[in-house]
C-alpha cells in the first residue's frame, strides 16, 4: 500500500470521526433544547387539602418532585422543610400543591383579608365577564385552572377564527367569592377574577374588547402547555381531512386511557 492511499484512507477516516461527533454534538444539543425546563426538581407540598389559617405539621408535608420548568420562584425547598413546620397558612391548598412561602404567615398576622392578599407579587388580579357557556356552566370554582379560547373577525380580511389565548391560568374568585368562601348559590356569579402577568392581562383585555371568549376547565394535575396551537377558521372545520386529523389525535388519547397511561 503506497503513501497515496494510506493518506486517503487516513482522511476518510478522520472525515468520518468528525462527522460522527458534530452528528452526536447536534443531537446532543437538540435533546437538551427539547428537555430544557423539563428535569423534575423537588419542591414541599401538602399531603390532604389544608384550610388556611392551619398550623402546618410534619405529617401535612412531603417532596414532589416537579418538572423545574414549573417551579413557582417562591417554592420551599426540601432542604427548608424544617423552617415550615409550625407555620400558618395564609391560603386553603389543595393536596399535593407545592407551598410558596408567599403562602405562609408573614410575622404580625396573616396577610390582609380580601383578594389583594392572594395575588402573587408581580402578577395582578383581572375580572372577565362570563356567562354559562363561557363559564363552564357555572361550574368553575377558586383555585381551578383554566385555558381562554377567543373567537374574533380579522380586521383586514373580515375572517374569523378561534384562537387559544392563555394556558393554566388560574382562578381567584367566581363573582365576589374567594378561595374558602361559598358562593351565594351555583353558578350565580358573571365574572371570574383570574392571577395573571401584565402581558396576559394586556391580551384578554383585548380579546374581550375585539371577540368572544370561553374558558376550558383544566385537571387540576394537568399543568402542561401546548406550543404552536393553530387558529382555527371557518375553512378548516369544513375540511374533512382537518376534521379527521382531530379525531385521530382523541382516538390515541382513548387509547392510552384504556392501557393506563396517564398522569
Amino acid at each position: 500500500m503506497n503513501k497515496k492511499t494510506l493518506i486517503t484512507i487516513a482522511c476518510s477516516v478522520a472525515a468520518g470521526i468528525i462527522a460522527v461527533v458534530l452528528v452526536n454534538y447536534y443531537i446532543t444539543r437538540q435533546e437538551k433544547a427539547i428537555y430544557k425546563g423539563m428535569e423534575l426538581v423537588s419542591v414541599i407540598a401538602v399531603t390532604k387539602d389544608v384550610p388556611a389559617g392551619t398550623k402546618l405539621t410534619g405529617g401535612m408535608l412531603a417532596k414532589r418532585k416537579v418538572p423545574e420548568k414549573y417551579v413557582h420562584g417562591n417554592a420551599v425547598d426540601p432542604k427548608d422543610a424544617n423552617l415550615v413546620i409550625g407555620q400558618i397558612l395564609n391560603f386553603p391548598l389543595k393536596r399535593g400543591d407545592p407551598i410558596l412561602w408567599t403562602d405562609l404567615q408573614e410575622e404580625g398576622g396573616l396577610l390582609p383579608p380580601g383578594l389583594a392578599g392572594t395575588v402573587t407579587k408581580g402578577e395582578r388580579a383581572l375580572a372577565i365577564a362570563v356567562d354559562s357557556v363561557s363559564g363552564v356552566s357555572g361550574l368553575l370554582k377558586p383555585n381551578d385552572h383554566i385555558d381562554i379560547l377567543c373567537t374574533v373577525r380579522s380586521q383586514e380580511t373580515g375572517e374569523e377564527a378561534t384562537v387559544t389565548l392563555v394556558q393554566n391560568i388560574t382562578v381567584l374568585a367566581t363573582g365576589s367569592a374567594l378561595s374558602g368562601e361559598q358562593p351565594t348559590r351555583r353558578g350565580g356569579y358573571g365574572t371570574v377574577t383570574l392571577l395573571v402577568t401584565l402581558e396576559e392581562a394586556e391580551l384578554l383585555v383585548f380579546a374581550q374588547t375585539k371577540g368572544r371568549i370561553v374558558a376550558l376547565l383544566r385537571n387540576p394535575e394537568d399543568i402542561e402547555t401546548s406550543k404552536d396551537i393553530p387558529k382555527v377558521t371557518f375553512s378548516d372545520i369544513m375540511k374533512k381531512e382537518y376534521r379527521e386529523q382531530i379525531q385521530q389525535r382523541r382516538d390515541r388519547i382513548e387509547v392510552i386511557k384504556k392501557g393506563k397511561v396517564q398522569k
